[in-house]
């Protein structure tokens, strides 16, 4: 089942890193929620505000950029993973996303975020 999360959470950090809008909503649901921190100012949008407003107008990720899932905890249908990026945007990031599992398929239901 790790596995499965696992291959979640990397189709948010592949269209991440490639600046591909279709992947990262892909690897969201489609009421996906986010708050956290870029610096000290605090953010909150939607799944869709991300990808309309940071991913869409992006550059794909260069060399400095790099990710390392760090951990997973599951509970039946629910999990939590974390996830270290380095160099995303200019910035490093800790992402704690909040995964379901509807209809055999896992995606982000949330991201509660901080740089780091």
């Amino acid at each position: 089942m790790d596995q499965e999360i696992r291959a979640a959470v990397q189709r948010y950090v592949d269209g991440c890193a490639a600046a591909d809008p279709a992947l990262v909503r892909e690897a969201f649901a489609p009421n996906a929620r986010m708050w956290g921190y870029l610096g000290p100012d605090y953010v909150e949008m939607s799944g869709e505000d991300f990808v309309v407003n940071v991913v869409e107008p992006a550059e794909p990720a260069g060399p400095d950029y790099a990710s390392q899932i760090s951990g997973i905890d599951v509970t039946g249908d629910t999990a939590h993973a974390v996830l270290e990026e380095q160099g995303f945007l200019g910035a490093n990031f800790r992402n704690h996303f909040g995964l379901v599992r509807r209809n055999g398929v896992w995606r982000i239901v949330s991201k509660v975020f901080t740089t780091v």
